[in-house]
Parts: structure tokens; sequence; C-alpha cells
């Protein structure tokens, strides 16, 4: 009897849960989860899901739940890692969170938003296939109850990886496709993975940021004249990185970002991250793409600005959050300002 590749999810939020659901809904693999909140709940009743691709599901479990990465590692060795966590490397990498589980032939594919995501993976782990999964849709986990109300559009492809060739990275990446596409979802392999990052980078690291900042929505933000003012400036520096970067976007990338919401009141992910108190993918959407710039020689000078701004309430964020720690005593700083 052929044994079936064994796949663990690590963050079965909203997109993560009907990720592995997916998975399971194919039947080509073994599918395993890592629950680090609800743990006792999804174990004992599993997820009720009301989806748009798939219906309602109730208290569904795929074949194993763990509650951390550890537990998980006895069940390995894994032939696929799925990461749908929230990537906060300013808190925990990536790289490390997985380590218990990664074992020789194991490929990770990150759905994950942000940019440049591959590249500590890569430089842990030479000799193995990262993939990039863009996912476009809507869903949300609210404590075991997943509500998907848009469908599961994904984008696959891999990293650019110099440790592996382009005929195994695209070889695995395919085979990772094979066992999580369905006539329910809409997964397709796109070959070039870090212009789609970028395209998508043009709303988030504009959009995004910029609505954290000032607490207000898109459609405020577009009335306020915050638009105009302070996002075309952003959006025009992603576009010159990317450009310097080998990745020349289409002449209405900006057009078609500001009227991808048209009509809502929208609030982006960081924002709602920030309403409720949790930090925020700062490094991963900002950090990296500004650290790329300054490889590339490209001024930034408005997403500097922004990425300083938000890197203070991050710090806000991260000390509500017991993660940073301030002195009762504020210290005295020798140091001459000018």
């Amino acid at each position: 009897m052929e044994t079936k590749p064994k796949i663990l999810l690590i963050g079965p939020g909203g997109v993560g849960t009907i990720v592995a659901y997916g998975i399971y809904y194919v039947g080509k693999a073994d599918i395993s989860i890592v629950v680090r909140r609800d743990y006792e709940k999804v174990k004992e009743n599993g997820y009720n899901i009301n989806s748009c691709d798939y219906g309602e599901i109730k208290n569904w479990k795929p074949d194993n739940i763990f509650p951390n990465v550890e537990a998980a590692a006895s069940y390995g060795p894994f032939d696929f890692i799925v990461v749908a966590t929230k990537n906060l490397p300013d808190i925990i990498k990536v790289e490390d969170l997985i380590e218990p589980v990664v074992s020789e032939h194991t490929s990770v594919a990150l759905f994950q938003n942000g940019f440049d995501l591959g590249r500590p993976l890569i430089a842990k782990y030479p000799g193995h296939v990262i993939i990039s999964g863009v996912s476009h849709i809507g869903s949300h986990n609210f404590h075991g109850e997943i509500h998907q109300t848009q469908q599961d559009k994904s984008f696959v492809s891999y990293f650019e990886n110099s440790t592996v060739s382009k005929e195994v990275n695209e070889a695995k990446t395919k085979e990772f496709i094979a066992l999580y596409s369905n006539e329910k979802n809409n997964c397709t392999y796109f070959p070039d993975g870090k212009w789609n990052r970028y395209k998508k980078l043009v709303y988030n690291a504009s959009f995004n940021t910029i609505c954290t900042l000032t607490g207000v929505d898109t459609g405020r933000l577009e009335l306020s004249g915050g638009i105009d003012t302070i996002v075309l400036p952003a959006m025009r520096e992603i576009i010159a990185i990317a450009k310097a970067d080998g990745c020349e976007l289409s002449d209405d990338a900006i057009n078609s970002a500001i009227h991808s919401d048209d009509g809502d009141y929208f609030r982006p992910s960081m924002l709602v991250d920030a309403d409720k108190g949790n930090p925020i993918e700062l490094e991963v959407i900002l950090g990296n793409l500004l650290r790329v710039a300054n490889e590339l020689g490209v001024a930034a000078p408005t997403l500097n600005v922004i990425y300083n701004l938000l890197k203070v309430v991050q710090f806000r964020l991260k000390e509500a959050n017991g993660i940073e720690k301030v002195p009762k005593e504020r210290p005295i700083n020798d140091k001459y300002w000018k």
C-alpha cells in the first residue's frame, strides 16, 4: 500500500484552516495541524466551517492535532510544512519555529503576508525547497468557528534559491499544488513568485501601513485626501524598488490597487491587528522591502518615514503584550543631540 505524503500545517487561523481542509478534501496526503490557541476545544470538537467553497462542515478534524511543534515532531518526518501564522520575525522567527519538524527532505510552504520571506529559511536550510503561497481569501477563525466569505484563490510558486536547482524547485512546488488544488478552490502555479509578491505589496506596504498609522479605514483615507498626499508617493516608491529588482509591474498596478476596495470602508489586516492590541507584521511587509531598497540603492523617503513611525507603534503594542519591558525609571541618555 502506497504511503501518503505527510503535511504539517502550523497556524490554522481563517486562512490556514481552509488550506488544511482543502488538502484533506483532496485526500492524497496525511494532514496534521498545530493548534496553539483553542487546542482543547479543537481537539474535542474540531472545527465548524461555513465556507463559500465547501459549504457547511460540522466538527471537522484533520488526521492529527498537536498542541505545539515539538509534539508534532514525534509524528514526522514531514514531506511538507505549511506555515500560515502571522509573520512576526521581531518576536519569533519562522525558521526557528519550524526547526523541530524540518527533516532532510522537508519542503516548506509559506502562506503568509509579506516580501522576501524565503531569505532566512534558505540561509538556515540550504538544499530545501521553500514554496511561496500568495493567498487571496476572505476567511476568519472565531475560536474554532471558521467563516469563509471569499473563494480560496492561491498563487503558488517558489522562492529563488541558489541551493536547489530550478527543476527540483518547480517539481516540488507542483507536487504540493497537486495535494492542495481541487475543483472547489483556485490554486494555480505562478512561475514568478517575486513579481507576484511585489504586486501585492503595492497595496499592503501603502494602504495597510498608512491606515494603521492614522487609525482610519481606506475610505476615510481617501475622503481626507490621504491617497494623493501619502499613499501615491509610497506606491511609486514600491514600483521603483520592484523595477530595480528586475520586476516590471504593469502600468495600471497603482490604479488597480487603489480601486481594489472601491465602495468599502475597508480596514486592512494590519490596522485590525493594531486595533486588537496585537503586534503587526511590520518587518515582513515594510522592513524587508526597505532592506532590499537599500541594497539596490533606491531612495524611499516616504516608506522610511512610515516604517520608523510604525516601529514606535510596534514598540507600544509589544510592551502592552509583555514582549518589551520598560524600566520603571527612565534611563539617563548621555548622547549629545544636534
